[in-house]
């Protein structure tokens, strides 16, 4: 168990000048060889190097010379002894020797106690909600979200850790379709209060850990914003106070932070080959996309910014929900228009060789989407999620899962029901948005995902159902 330090003995200066044994310099090898590298860690007699190049290799200790090699212990004993302060202020075994994006992202997970939130062939993801598994703080303040991110190979690629923010702060909503119920306590006053006083905290803590923090321009176009910086040992704790939308903390390699969150630009063949690949079928005639990443909005009405975050990652394209919310123009609380946020997004994602396109439709149809999803591209879908709907989207997909499923006499059961509800009033409220990545041409059913957490990625409802709360609109991101 970790718990607050009093630290008197140990100051940031002392710290500050032990950060040299996370800087690139010449290391002399046994015979008089050299290269320029920085230690990482070392493992018994094993130490671990990161190239200019910014890859790492792990080379015997006594294959340095001798002066080097004092040097290498003296310098890990420092390095170990940092890592225990900073692990200390966050409350968490945080840090190690070895730089986030050069560690195992379940491991990280594990030992921060953070959930499996999605996983995909090109990255993983974890998230942990206040609102679930008790109590949770991390640099002396109460995060609201805590994600970590995983890359292809399963390394850590970036966490992202969002206190005080507009969407989850005073919420008296669910999780999942339960998120209609219910409002917020928030007032303005309240939420810049509690925004300051999380900033604050967690910027205190640092700086009592690490040292003082420079100050940088940080994301792409309208996600740019100005952030406090923390360094140690391959690690950059980047610090937002966006007034009005959240406090996150970002924590990352320093390679990345120096590029300012700038991402790399996926080629167009690479992602067409990523989205065939993710097309799966069954002997039933079910057609669907299964690698898309989750993305689970919360007790909070950010479906919009949730949703497409999972799109524009699917597309390459790196988002964040409570950024999307801010350049959205969400609502406190949630509720966000689905117009604002396209047109906000529309030259981020121009910018990365992506497409944006939307489509009104008269009725909806599994034509409407097949081409799309057989090139394997989700459909965002503007909609009235009602209590009936998500009812019958639950009945039926849990009925058709069993081994027994007869598909013309589940339907036929339901077909009553269905329409009488298309014969009543047209759903209104529940405004909600998610994705269309599936279809059944056979049993007329569409494949819908929301973005609710592992149990709602995928559901199986039958057409009529769709057709009685769609809003005749679609969205989806091109290649």
């Amino acid at each position: 168990m970790f718990h607050k330090p009093i630290i008197h003995f140990v100051t940031a200066a002392m710290l500050v000048a032990g950060a040299t044994a996370a800087e690139m310099r010449v290391m002399r090898g046994a015979e008089g060889e050299t290269i320029r590298a920085r230690l990482e860690g070392i493992d018994g007699d094993t130490v671990t190097l990161r190239r200019e190049d910014w890859k790492t290799f792990d080379i015997p200790l006594d294959r340095f010379a001798p002066e080097e090699q004092a040097r290498i212990r003296e310098n890990a004993e420092r390095l170990a002894m940092e890592a225990e302060i900073i692990n200390e202020a966050a409350g968490h075994p945080l840090v190690t020797l070895t730089p986030l994006d050069g560690r195992e992202a379940a491991s990280v997970a594990e030992a921060l106690s953070i959930p499996r939130e999605s996983e995909t062939s090109y990255g993983s993801s974890w998230r942990r909600y206040a609102g679930r598994g008790g109590r949770f703080m991390l640099f002396d303040a109460m995060p609201y979200s805590t994600a970590l991110y995983s890359d292809a190979d399963g390394n850590v690629a970036h966490m992202s850790v969002v206190y005080a923010n507009k969407g989850d702060f005073g919420t008296t909503a669910g999780f999942g379709q339960d998120h209609f119920e219910g409002g917020t306590t928030a007032t303005s006053e309240t939420l810049a209060a509690a925004m300051d006083a999380d900033a604050g905290a967690i910027a205190q803590a640092l700086t009592a850990a690490i040292g003082e923090p420079t100050t940088q321009r940080f994301g792409e176009r309208q996600a740019r914003r100005t952030v406090n910086r923390w360094d140690w040992n391959g690690h950059s704790f980047i610090l937002s106070n966006e007034e009005d939308e959240y406090v996150g903390l970002a924590i990352m390699s320093t390679e990345a932070a120096d590029d300012g969150g700038r991402t790399e630009r996926i080629s167009n063949s690479e992602i067409r080959e990523r989205l065939a690949q993710g097309v799966s079928e069954a002997e039933n005639g079910d057609v669907w996309i299964s690698d898309i990443p989750m993305v689970d909005q919360g007790p909070k009405g950010y479906c919009v910014p949730a949703t497409f975050e999972r799109v524009m990652r699917a597309l390459g394209v790196e988002a964040d929900m409570y950024l999307l919310a801010m350049i959205g123009e969400t609502q406190a609380g949630g509720g966000t228009s689905v117009r604002r946020l396209i047109d906000n997004v529309s030259s981020h994602v121009r910018s990365k060789g992506r497409r944006p396109h939307e489509q009104s439709i008269r009725e909806l149809r599994i034509r409407s989407v097949k081409r799309r999803i057989d090139e394997g591209i989700p459909v965002m879908w503007v909609m009235h999620s009602m209590p009936a709907y998500n009812e019958i989207a639950n009945q039926n997909t849990i009925a058709r899962a069993r081994e027994n499923d007869d598909p013309d006499a589940r339907l036929a059961a339901m077909r009553e029901r269905l329409a009488t509800l298309a014969a009543g009033p047209e759903p209104e409220g529940h405004n909600h948005i998610c994705m269309i990545v599936g279809y059944n041409e056979k049993t007329n059913e569409l494949a819908v995902s929301d973005s609710w957490g592992a149990r709602y990625e995928l559901r199986w409802v039958p057409l009529e159902a769709a057709q009685w709360v769609s809003r005749d609109q679609l969205f989806y991101i091109l290649p």
